[in-house]
């Protein structure tokens, strides 16, 4: 029976304690690779639905003002006031809607699924806000962009921009032709 040298046993101890170590180093390494280039893939996911919610609302929004200067909107028709509280609420009654509009497919990234909807209202002056009590013709909207399929898709993301839009004279037509006009 043949003897081994106790240095050459432990020497391929060490040798394979080398190596698992060298192998848990590019494992980790590895995992620390995979784990990062899938939360940049997420967050670039991420970061295009919001981007594209915020184009969708942004579309919405400069469709809106386009129907209320071209007098789409009959802004003559808004008898009464809203506060944003009321609009959000859905207890508004003095407010155009239109929407949600839906692309020409399915996909989100392609100008499909939900694109935008808006509501166009007057906005309640504050007693003391002077400027606004003399100004009738002015009028909120609030445009929500989608990016998603359907209102009750799971990964809805959904963006919000309002704007107050002052048009020419609330009763008559004080120019022709102009940006500002109403029916200009």
């Amino acid at each position: 029976m043949k003897r081994q040298n106790p240095r050459r046993r432990q020497t391929r101890g060490m040798a394979m304690l080398a190596a698992l170590a060298c192998l848990l180093l590019v494992s980790v390494l590895a995992a620390g690779l995979f784990l990062q280039t899938r939360d940049a893939g997420t967050l670039n996911s991420v970061t295009t639905a919001q981007t594209v919610a915020a184009l969708n609302a942004e579309m919405g929004l400069q469709e809106a003002i386009r129907r209320v200067r071209a007098a789409q909107i009959n802004t003559l028709a808004f008898t009464g006031t809203c506060t944003a509280a009321e609009v959000e609420a859905n207890t508004c009654t003095s407010l155009f809607t239109v929407g949600p509009v839906i692309g020409p497919n399915d996909n989100p990234l392609q100008g499909g699924g939900l694109l935008y909807q808006f509501v166009v209202y007057r906005p309640t002056p504050a007693p003391e806000d002077l400027e606004l009590l003399a100004r009738p013709n002015r009028y909120v909207v609030r445009s929500t962009g989608f990016f998603g399929q359907n209102v009750n898709a799971v990964g809805l993301v959904t963006s919000i921009v309002e704007a107050e839009v002052e048009i020419g004279n609330a009763t008559s037509v004080p120019c022709v032709g102009g940006y500002d006009c109403v029916g200009g």
